[in-house]
Protein backbone atom coordinates (compact mmCIF):
# COMPACT_ATOMS: atom_id res chain seq x y z
CA UNK A 1 0.00 0.00 0.00
CA UNK A 2 1.40 3.40 -0.97
CA UNK A 3 1.01 6.82 0.59
CA UNK A 4 0.14 10.00 -1.30
CA UNK A 5 1.05 13.41 0.09
CA UNK A 6 -0.63 16.72 -0.64
CA UNK A 7 -0.11 20.28 0.45
CA UNK A 8 -3.27 22.36 0.83
CA UNK A 9 -3.15 26.06 0.07
CA UNK A 10 -5.39 27.88 2.53
CA UNK A 11 -5.78 31.54 3.47
CA UNK A 12 -2.47 33.19 4.40
CA UNK A 13 -1.87 32.89 8.13
CA UNK A 14 0.61 35.80 8.22
CA UNK A 15 0.18 38.33 5.40
CA UNK A 16 3.35 40.36 4.70
CA UNK A 17 5.56 37.44 5.76
CA UNK A 18 8.43 37.39 3.24
CA UNK A 19 6.58 40.14 1.38
CA UNK A 20 3.52 38.15 0.29
CA UNK A 21 0.07 39.68 0.64
CA UNK A 22 -3.39 38.15 0.67
CA UNK A 23 -4.50 37.19 -2.86
CA UNK A 24 -7.85 38.43 -4.14
CA UNK A 25 -8.51 35.81 -6.83
CA UNK A 26 -8.19 32.06 -7.32
CA UNK A 27 -5.70 32.77 -10.11
CA UNK A 28 -3.48 34.61 -7.62
CA UNK A 29 -3.72 31.72 -5.15
CA UNK A 30 -2.55 29.41 -7.92
CA UNK A 31 0.31 31.83 -8.61
CA UNK A 32 1.26 31.54 -4.93
CA UNK A 33 1.34 27.77 -5.29
CA UNK A 34 3.75 28.10 -8.21
CA UNK A 35 5.92 30.36 -6.05
CA UNK A 36 5.87 27.78 -3.26
CA UNK A 37 6.83 24.96 -5.62
CA UNK A 38 9.74 27.02 -6.87
CA UNK A 39 10.96 28.04 -3.42
CA UNK A 40 10.50 24.64 -1.75
CA UNK A 41 11.79 22.71 -4.76
CA UNK A 42 9.25 20.04 -3.85
CA UNK A 43 7.41 17.57 -6.09
CA UNK A 44 4.48 17.10 -3.70
CA UNK A 45 1.15 17.96 -5.29
CA UNK A 46 -0.91 20.93 -4.11
CA UNK A 47 -4.64 21.30 -3.55
CA UNK A 48 -6.02 24.84 -3.63
CA UNK A 49 -8.81 25.99 -1.34
CA UNK A 50 -11.43 28.10 -3.19
CA UNK A 51 -11.81 31.77 -2.28
CA UNK A 52 -14.72 30.81 0.01
CA UNK A 53 -12.15 28.97 2.19
CA UNK A 54 -14.42 25.93 2.46
CA UNK A 55 -11.52 23.53 3.03
CA UNK A 56 -9.95 25.72 5.72
CA UNK A 57 -13.25 25.89 7.60
CA UNK A 58 -13.98 22.18 7.25
CA UNK A 59 -10.52 21.26 8.54
CA UNK A 60 -10.81 23.36 11.70
CA UNK A 61 -9.21 26.66 10.64
CA UNK A 62 -5.78 25.72 12.04
CA UNK A 63 -2.77 27.26 10.31
CA UNK A 64 -0.47 24.24 10.05
CA UNK A 65 -2.81 21.31 10.49
CA UNK A 66 -2.08 17.75 9.45
CA UNK A 67 -4.47 14.96 8.47
CA UNK A 68 -4.02 11.26 7.74
CA UNK A 69 -6.83 9.77 5.65
CA UNK A 70 -7.18 6.04 5.06
CA UNK A 71 -8.14 4.42 1.70
CA UNK A 72 -11.83 4.57 2.67
CA UNK A 73 -11.66 8.34 3.05
CA UNK A 74 -11.85 8.27 6.84
CA UNK A 75 -9.71 10.74 8.80
CA UNK A 76 -7.74 8.50 11.15
CA UNK A 77 -5.37 11.15 12.55
CA UNK A 78 -5.60 14.91 12.78
CA UNK A 79 -3.34 17.52 14.35
CA UNK A 80 -3.75 21.23 14.63
CA UNK A 81 0.04 21.58 14.31
CA UNK A 82 2.17 19.37 12.09
CA UNK A 83 4.55 16.95 13.81
CA UNK A 84 6.85 15.01 11.42
CA UNK A 85 7.88 12.39 14.00
CA UNK A 86 4.30 11.57 14.98
CA UNK A 87 3.24 11.58 11.33
CA UNK A 88 5.87 8.96 10.50
CA UNK A 89 4.61 6.75 13.35
CA UNK A 90 1.02 7.14 12.12
CA UNK A 91 1.99 6.09 8.62
CA UNK A 92 3.95 3.12 9.92
CA UNK A 93 0.80 1.97 11.72
CA UNK A 94 -1.11 2.12 8.45
CA UNK A 95 1.38 0.83 5.86
CA UNK A 96 4.30 -0.50 7.88
CA UNK A 97 7.81 0.79 8.48
CA UNK A 98 10.27 1.37 5.63
CA UNK A 99 13.78 -0.05 5.61
CA UNK A 100 15.55 3.18 4.70
CA UNK A 101 13.50 6.12 5.97
CA UNK A 102 14.10 9.41 4.19
CA UNK A 103 15.66 12.19 6.22
CA UNK A 104 15.42 15.91 5.44
CA UNK A 105 19.14 15.92 4.68
CA UNK A 106 18.54 13.34 1.91
CA UNK A 107 16.27 15.68 -0.01
CA UNK A 108 18.88 18.33 -0.84
CA UNK A 109 16.16 20.96 -0.50
CA UNK A 110 17.37 24.52 -0.49
CA UNK A 111 14.85 27.21 0.34
CA UNK A 112 14.89 29.98 -2.23
CA UNK A 113 13.32 32.63 -0.04
CA UNK A 114 15.09 35.73 -1.28
CA UNK A 115 13.29 37.41 -4.13
CA UNK A 116 15.55 39.75 -6.14
CA UNK A 117 14.43 43.37 -5.73
CA UNK A 118 16.63 44.88 -8.44
CA UNK A 119 17.38 48.57 -7.99
CA UNK A 120 14.01 49.50 -6.49
CA UNK A 121 14.30 51.05 -3.03
CA UNK A 122 12.68 49.58 0.07
CA UNK A 123 12.61 50.91 3.60
CA UNK A 124 12.40 54.57 2.58
CA UNK A 125 8.85 55.13 3.88
CA UNK A 126 8.54 54.63 7.67
CA UNK A 127 6.03 51.97 8.74
CA UNK A 128 3.14 52.90 11.02
CA UNK A 129 3.21 51.31 14.47
CA UNK A 130 -0.32 50.11 15.16
CA UNK A 131 -2.22 49.98 18.45
CA UNK A 132 -2.27 46.62 20.20
CA UNK A 133 -5.11 44.22 19.39
CA UNK A 134 -5.93 45.17 15.79
CA UNK A 135 -8.04 42.67 13.84
CA UNK A 136 -8.58 42.39 10.07
CA UNK A 137 -11.84 43.53 8.52
CA UNK A 138 -13.72 41.86 5.70
CA UNK A 139 -13.11 43.64 2.42
CA UNK A 140 -14.54 43.06 -1.02
CA UNK A 141 -12.46 44.32 -3.94
CA UNK A 142 -14.65 45.44 -6.81
CA UNK A 143 -13.90 43.22 -9.81
CA UNK A 144 -16.45 44.92 -12.10
CA UNK A 145 -14.90 46.30 -15.28
CA UNK A 146 -11.50 45.62 -13.68
CA UNK A 147 -8.97 45.27 -16.49
CA UNK A 148 -5.69 45.49 -14.60
CA UNK A 149 -4.95 43.41 -11.46
CA UNK A 150 -4.98 44.83 -7.97
CA UNK A 151 -1.27 45.61 -8.06
CA UNK A 152 -1.60 47.32 -4.67
CA UNK A 153 -3.81 45.35 -2.30
CA UNK A 154 -5.72 46.83 0.61
CA UNK A 155 -5.45 45.48 4.13
CA UNK A 156 -8.00 47.03 6.50
CA UNK A 157 -7.80 46.54 10.26
CA UNK A 158 -9.55 48.00 13.28
CA UNK A 159 -8.93 47.83 17.01
CA UNK A 160 -11.40 45.70 18.91
CA UNK A 161 -12.94 48.69 20.67
CA UNK A 162 -14.82 49.53 17.46
CA UNK A 163 -16.42 46.08 17.43
CA UNK A 164 -17.46 46.40 21.08
CA UNK A 165 -17.75 50.13 21.89
CA UNK A 166 -18.33 51.39 18.32
CA UNK A 167 -15.37 53.76 18.48
CA UNK A 168 -11.77 53.12 17.55
CA UNK A 169 -8.91 53.31 15.06
CA UNK A 170 -9.08 52.20 11.43
CA UNK A 171 -5.93 51.13 9.57
CA UNK A 172 -5.72 51.21 5.77
CA UNK A 173 -2.59 49.73 4.24
CA UNK A 174 -1.90 49.45 0.51
CA UNK A 175 0.70 46.78 -0.12
CA UNK A 176 2.29 46.01 -3.47
CA UNK A 177 1.74 42.42 -4.54
CA UNK A 178 5.15 40.82 -5.32
CA UNK A 179 3.46 38.44 -7.76
CA UNK A 180 3.34 41.30 -10.27
CA UNK A 181 6.88 42.69 -9.77
CA UNK A 182 5.78 46.33 -9.69
CA UNK A 183 6.77 49.53 -7.87
CA UNK A 184 5.33 52.94 -7.05
CA UNK A 185 6.01 55.70 -9.56
CA UNK A 186 6.96 58.62 -7.30
CA UNK A 187 7.62 61.07 -10.14
CA UNK A 188 3.87 61.56 -10.52
CA UNK A 189 1.06 62.10 -7.99
CA UNK A 190 1.25 59.96 -4.83
CA UNK A 191 -1.42 57.44 -3.87
CA UNK A 192 -4.69 58.96 -2.70
CA UNK A 193 -7.88 57.48 -1.31
CA UNK A 194 -11.41 58.60 -0.56
CA UNK A 195 -13.93 56.95 1.77
CA UNK A 196 -17.71 57.22 1.52
CA UNK A 197 -19.42 56.11 4.73
CA UNK A 198 -22.95 54.79 5.22
CA UNK A 199 -25.37 56.41 7.64
CA UNK A 200 -24.18 56.18 11.24
CA UNK A 201 -20.49 55.74 10.38
CA UNK A 202 -17.96 58.55 10.61
CA UNK A 203 -14.30 58.36 9.58
CA UNK A 204 -11.79 61.16 10.03
CA UNK A 205 -10.11 62.00 7.79
CA UNK A 206 -12.22 60.47 5.01
CA UNK A 207 -9.60 61.35 2.40
CA UNK A 208 -5.87 60.87 2.38
CA UNK A 209 -2.73 61.29 0.30
CA UNK A 210 0.45 59.31 0.90
CA UNK A 211 3.65 61.23 1.72
CA UNK A 212 5.85 62.56 -1.05
CA UNK A 213 8.89 60.33 -1.49
CA UNK A 214 12.26 61.63 -2.71
CA UNK A 215 13.17 58.33 -4.32
CA UNK A 216 11.82 58.08 -7.86
CA UNK A 217 10.52 54.56 -7.15
CA UNK A 218 10.03 52.28 -4.15
CA UNK A 219 8.08 49.25 -2.94
CA UNK A 220 7.09 50.29 0.60
CA UNK A 221 3.45 50.10 1.76
CA UNK A 222 1.32 53.24 1.85
CA UNK A 223 -0.38 53.31 5.26
CA UNK A 224 -2.97 55.44 7.06
CA UNK A 225 -4.48 55.55 10.57
CA UNK A 226 -7.98 57.03 10.85
CA UNK A 227 -10.46 57.68 13.66
CA UNK A 228 -13.77 55.89 13.26
CA UNK A 229 -17.10 55.79 15.09
CA UNK A 230 -19.99 53.58 14.08
CA UNK A 231 -23.49 52.73 15.08
CA UNK A 232 -24.66 49.20 14.33
CA UNK A 233 -24.68 49.14 10.54
CA UNK A 234 -24.34 46.28 8.09
CA UNK A 235 -23.61 48.54 5.12
CA UNK A 236 -19.98 48.73 4.00
CA UNK A 237 -17.71 51.72 3.58
CA UNK A 238 -16.94 52.50 -0.04
CA UNK A 239 -13.26 53.11 -0.74
CA UNK A 240 -11.78 54.42 -3.96
CA UNK A 241 -7.99 54.52 -4.38
CA UNK A 242 -5.87 56.08 -7.13
CA UNK A 243 -2.18 55.46 -7.76
CA UNK A 244 0.47 55.19 -10.47
CA UNK A 245 2.29 51.91 -10.91
CA UNK A 246 5.22 50.68 -13.03
CA UNK A 247 6.55 47.20 -13.59
CA UNK A 248 10.13 46.46 -12.58
CA UNK A 249 11.09 45.63 -16.18
CA UNK A 250 10.06 49.14 -17.27
CA UNK A 251 7.62 47.88 -19.89
CA UNK A 252 4.62 49.84 -18.59
CA UNK A 253 3.71 52.64 -16.22
CA UNK A 254 -0.02 53.27 -15.78
CA UNK A 255 -2.54 55.14 -13.61
CA UNK A 256 -4.85 52.84 -11.65
CA UNK A 257 -8.26 53.49 -10.05
CA UNK A 258 -9.74 50.73 -7.88
CA UNK A 259 -12.62 50.33 -5.43
CA UNK A 260 -13.32 48.32 -2.28
CA UNK A 261 -16.23 47.66 0.05
CA UNK A 262 -15.04 47.55 3.68
CA UNK A 263 -17.31 45.76 6.14
CA UNK A 264 -17.06 46.57 9.85
CA UNK A 265 -16.84 42.94 10.91
CA UNK A 266 -13.85 40.79 11.68
CA UNK A 267 -12.43 38.62 8.92
CA UNK A 268 -11.56 35.36 10.65
CA UNK A 269 -9.71 34.25 7.50
CA UNK A 270 -7.65 37.45 7.39
CA UNK A 271 -4.65 36.12 9.28
CA UNK A 272 -2.41 38.17 11.56
CA UNK A 273 0.51 40.38 10.60
CA UNK A 274 3.55 39.49 12.65
CA UNK A 275 5.50 42.75 12.57
CA UNK A 276 3.20 44.96 14.56
CA UNK A 277 4.28 45.49 18.17
CA UNK A 278 7.72 45.88 19.69
CA UNK A 279 8.82 43.94 22.71
CA UNK A 280 9.17 45.89 25.92
CA UNK A 281 12.78 47.05 26.11
CA UNK A 282 12.86 46.97 29.92
CA UNK A 283 12.79 43.18 29.99
CA UNK A 284 14.54 40.68 32.15
CA UNK A 285 16.92 37.96 30.94
CA UNK A 286 14.23 35.47 30.01
CA UNK A 287 12.54 37.99 27.74
CA UNK A 288 15.89 38.75 26.12
CA UNK A 289 16.18 35.03 25.45
CA UNK A 290 12.75 35.11 23.79
CA UNK A 291 13.84 38.01 21.59
CA UNK A 292 16.80 35.98 20.35
CA UNK A 293 14.29 33.43 19.04
CA UNK A 294 12.55 36.15 17.02
CA UNK A 295 14.21 35.14 13.76
CA UNK A 296 12.65 37.77 11.51
CA UNK A 297 12.96 40.51 14.16
CA UNK A 298 9.34 41.58 13.78
CA UNK A 299 8.87 42.19 17.50
CA UNK A 300 6.60 39.16 18.00
CA UNK A 301 7.51 35.55 18.65
CA UNK A 302 5.67 33.04 16.48
CA UNK A 303 5.11 29.33 17.18
CA UNK A 304 7.29 28.27 14.25
CA UNK A 305 10.21 30.37 15.56
CA UNK A 306 10.56 28.51 18.87
CA UNK A 307 12.36 25.18 19.40
CA UNK A 308 10.23 22.14 20.18
CA UNK A 309 11.41 22.12 23.79
CA UNK A 310 9.84 25.56 24.33
CA UNK A 311 6.48 24.86 22.71
CA UNK A 312 4.79 23.66 25.92
CA UNK A 313 5.80 26.91 27.64
CA UNK A 314 4.69 28.84 24.55
CA UNK A 315 1.17 27.46 24.91
CA UNK A 316 1.01 28.62 28.51
CA UNK A 317 2.28 32.13 27.69
CA UNK A 318 0.05 32.62 24.62
CA UNK A 319 -2.93 33.62 26.74
CA UNK A 320 -4.99 35.16 23.91
CA UNK A 321 -4.37 32.07 21.72
CA UNK A 322 -3.34 33.93 18.56
CA UNK A 323 -0.21 31.80 17.97
CA UNK A 324 2.03 34.79 18.79
CA UNK A 325 3.75 36.14 21.89
CA UNK A 326 3.46 39.91 21.80
CA UNK A 327 4.33 42.85 24.03
CA UNK A 328 1.29 42.50 26.27
CA UNK A 329 1.84 38.82 26.92
CA UNK A 330 5.49 39.40 27.77
CA UNK A 331 4.40 42.12 30.19
CA UNK A 332 2.10 39.53 31.75
CA UNK A 333 5.10 37.20 31.88
CA UNK A 334 7.06 39.91 33.67
CA UNK A 335 4.29 40.22 36.27
CA UNK A 336 4.19 36.45 36.62
CA UNK A 337 7.89 36.46 37.41
CA UNK A 338 7.28 38.99 40.15
CA UNK A 339 3.96 37.73 41.45
CA UNK A 340 4.31 34.06 40.43
CA UNK A 341 0.66 34.11 39.46
CA UNK A 342 -1.52 36.04 37.02
CA UNK A 343 -4.91 37.13 38.39
CA UNK A 344 -7.99 35.26 37.21
CA UNK A 345 -9.71 38.60 36.60
CA UNK A 346 -6.95 39.73 34.25
CA UNK A 347 -7.15 36.45 32.33
CA UNK A 348 -10.93 36.80 31.96
CA UNK A 349 -10.63 40.40 30.74
CA UNK A 350 -8.03 39.39 28.18
CA UNK A 351 -10.06 36.49 26.82
CA UNK A 352 -13.24 38.59 26.66
CA UNK A 353 -11.51 40.86 24.17
CA UNK A 354 -12.66 38.23 21.67
CA UNK A 355 -16.32 38.85 22.68
CA UNK A 356 -17.22 40.79 19.55
CA UNK A 357 -20.99 40.96 20.13
CA UNK A 358 -20.52 42.00 23.79
CA UNK A 359 -22.79 39.29 25.21
CA UNK A 360 -20.35 38.50 28.03
CA UNK A 361 -19.07 35.23 26.59
CA UNK A 362 -16.90 33.97 23.74
CA UNK A 363 -18.48 31.79 21.05
CA UNK A 364 -16.63 29.27 18.95
CA UNK A 365 -16.95 31.62 15.97
CA UNK A 366 -15.48 34.55 17.93
CA UNK A 367 -12.55 32.57 19.30
CA UNK A 368 -9.16 32.96 17.58
CA UNK A 369 -7.74 29.86 15.98
CA UNK A 370 -5.57 28.57 18.84
CA UNK A 371 -8.29 29.23 21.41
CA UNK A 372 -10.54 26.98 19.33
CA UNK A 373 -8.01 24.23 19.90
CA UNK A 374 -8.70 24.51 23.66
CA UNK A 375 -12.36 25.43 23.32
CA UNK A 376 -13.90 22.10 24.32
CA UNK A 377 -11.57 21.96 27.30
CA UNK A 378 -12.82 25.38 28.45
CA UNK A 379 -16.48 24.88 27.48
CA UNK A 380 -17.37 22.59 30.37
CA UNK A 381 -21.15 22.67 29.80
CA UNK A 382 -20.68 22.11 26.04
CA UNK A 383 -23.02 24.92 24.97
CA UNK A 384 -20.56 26.26 22.37
CA UNK A 385 -19.85 29.33 24.52
CA UNK A 386 -17.19 30.06 27.12
CA UNK A 387 -18.53 32.41 29.79
CA UNK A 388 -16.85 34.24 32.69
CA UNK A 389 -17.22 31.36 35.17
CA UNK A 390 -15.79 28.86 32.69
CA UNK A 391 -12.88 31.20 31.99
CA UNK A 392 -12.14 31.50 35.72
CA UNK A 393 -12.32 27.72 36.07
CA UNK A 394 -10.05 27.29 33.06
CA UNK A 395 -7.58 29.72 34.60
CA UNK A 396 -7.49 27.74 37.85
CA UNK A 397 -6.91 24.50 35.95
CA UNK A 398 -4.29 26.26 33.83
CA UNK A 399 -2.38 27.35 36.93
CA UNK A 400 -2.63 24.02 38.68
CA UNK A 401 -2.17 21.70 35.73
CA UNK A 402 0.01 23.68 33.34
CA UNK A 403 2.31 20.79 32.53
CA UNK A 404 -0.47 18.30 31.93
CA UNK A 405 -2.37 20.80 29.81
CA UNK A 406 0.66 21.59 27.72
CA UNK A 407 1.21 17.89 27.10
CA UNK A 408 -2.39 17.36 26.01
CA UNK A 409 -2.35 20.32 23.62
CA UNK A 410 0.86 19.52 21.84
Amino acid sequence: MGVKFYYIYKALAHPELRGYVTPFTLRERLMHIQEAKKQLDSKIEWLCDPMSNNIKHALGNAQNSEFVIDPKGIVVKRRFWSNPEKLRKNLEELVGAVKNPTAVSDLSMELKLDRPMGKISIGVVPRIELPHGMVPLKILPSQKKQIVPFYAKLRAEVDRSLLTQRKGTLYLGFHLDPLYAVHWNNRIKPLEFELTCPHGVNVSPAQGVSPTVKESADKDPREFLLDITSKKNDEPLDLIVRYFICDDADTFCVPVIQRYAIYLEQDFDGGSVRRRSRLDRGVFNFQRHLRKMDQNQDGQLAWDEVPSGFQQRFLQLDINSDNLLDEHELQVLNKQKRNRRQSAEGFVRLMLRNDIDSDGKVSLEEAPERMRKRFKWMDTNQDSYVDTEELKAAFDRFQGQGKALGGRLR
